[in-house]
């Protein structure tokens, strides 16, 4: 079966929406997206968005691509624009399924194994020996996986340690020194680990033979986005793309009864994180791949980052989490494998969050330029995955995570 021709549906314009009125009366899919966008921004009071939505039972075999707001903080600067269906926004650890669709090229081609361990490729980014028996035993795919006992940030004063992975340059003294001194083995449990994946990132760099080491961006655009379609997805942004900029959201709560939430302000970041950015546009095409597959392009390698590879407890709790490679795998109330990925960047101001439901055919991406602190005062439903999750219950009646969506996890 061939890959799903997408043909992509531009809402360019936000002006002219139909009432909530004619919306309650024909609601359409297209309609339902358009709802959920301006119940998302009237929620979060994130300057913009952009939603992409591939679901053939509603759209065919198009993909359905919604942008609504601004670009940035109303008057900030530069002055903000209207979102639009290629306005670029930075996805956070939503990246990490990029990696592991990397890792999975790398296998499928005849390299590594999945099992295999971690130290050979990290050894080759000196003439010394890089790590410690500790690290260099761990296995690929307990990086991949969240349960190679690395912590979820390195600390010890390590701070913009994949800088240099997402830039195509060689891990820094600082982090090779840091693996120098890793002495924490596999738990048997899962914790998710951004330090961890910024550590596979690099061994996946020495798998493939150009640039080897300092080659990210190059491998990700010739195997897995090239193939793909996806024109405007990287670390390394383009001086003509059309870049949206990124904020902290603030509420506070008000001292007196009902002690309601309010919304104080959007503060422009002003920075970057390190990780992918992407378009709504190239979303679509990155849907309809995961949708397709084992078929169509990378069709046997995204499959193997949708293979069940394990269900882990969690690191001193009482649950317990599935894992494919970086997607966490779940179900709904009718039996559906659900995969999800979400992502936050605080240094750039960014949520993110991919749904992917194969048997549905369907999948939706939220791209948001609002970052909150998931651990302090906001509403409830200010998320992007409940955006996502309102969608697909409404295009498809019944559709029901079995456990809640995890909380975001910054990564820059």
């Amino acid at each position: 079966m061939m890959q799903p021709k997408v043909n992509i549906v531009h809402l360019h314009r936000q002006e002219g929406e139909m009432s909530d009125q004619m919306i309650e009366a024909t609601t359409s899919p297209a309609q339902i997206v358009q709802q959920a966008a301006k119940k998302y921004l009237g929620i979060s009071n994130a300057p913009g968005c952009c939603i992409a939505v591939y679901d053939e039972k509603s759209f065919g075999t198009k993909g359905y691509v919604y942008p609504k707001g601004l670009s940035g903080v109303a008057g900030s600067s530069p002055a903000p624009f209207s979102v639009t269906t290629d306005t670029v926004f930075e996805i956070g650890s939503v990246t990490k399924v990029f990696t592991s669709t990397l890792l999975a090229v790398a296998v499928k081609a005849g390299g590594p194994s999945l099992d295999d361990t971690i130290g050979p490729y990290l050894n080759l980014f000196s003439a010394k020996a890089v790590g410690t028996p500790v690290l260099d035993a761990i296995q690929l795919v307990q990086f991949a996986t969240h349960t190679s006992g690395m912590p979820e940030q390195p600390g010890d004063g390590l701070t913009g340690y994949s800088e240099q992975l997402f830039a195509d340059e060689p891990p820094s003294g600082e982090l090779i020194n840091w693996w120098n001194q890793y002495d924490t083995p596999p738990q048997g449990c899962w914790q998710y680990s951004n330090i961890g994946f910024v550590t596979l990132g690099f061994a996946v760099t020495q798998m493939f033979a150009k640039d080897k080491g300092h080659n990210y961006n190059e491998i990700l655009a010739e195997y897995v986005t090239g193939p793909l379609g996806m024109k405007q997805t990287g670390a390394v942004v383009n001086s003509s793309w059309k870049i949206a900029q990124g904020c902290i959201g603030h509420w506070s709560k008000s001292a007196e009864p009902p002690y309601q939430i309010v919304f104080d302000r959007n503060t422009p970041t002003g920075g970057t994180a390190f990780d992918l950015k992407t378009t709504g546009d190239d979303m679509i095409r990155f849907l309809a791949a995961q949708i397709a597959a084992p078929n169509g392009a990378l069709g046997s390698q995204i499959a193997l980052t949708q293979q069940n590879h394990g269900t882990f407890p969690v690191c001193g709790e009482n649950t317990s989490v599935t894992m494919g490679l970086a997607w966490q795998i779940t179900t709904d109330t009718q039996g559906h494998t659900v995969f999800t990925k979400n992502g936050a960047t605080s240094r750039g101001g960014f949520e993110a969050i991919v749904i992917v439901v194969p048997e549905l055919q369907c999948g939706v991406a939220v791209l948001s330029n609002q970052y909150f602190d998931a651990s302090g005062v906001h509403p409830a439903g200010i998320g992007p995955g409940r955006t996502a999750l309102e969608i697909i219950s409404q295009l498809h009646p019944g559709f029901e995570l079995t456990e809640p969506l995890s909380e975001h996890d910054p990564f820059d």
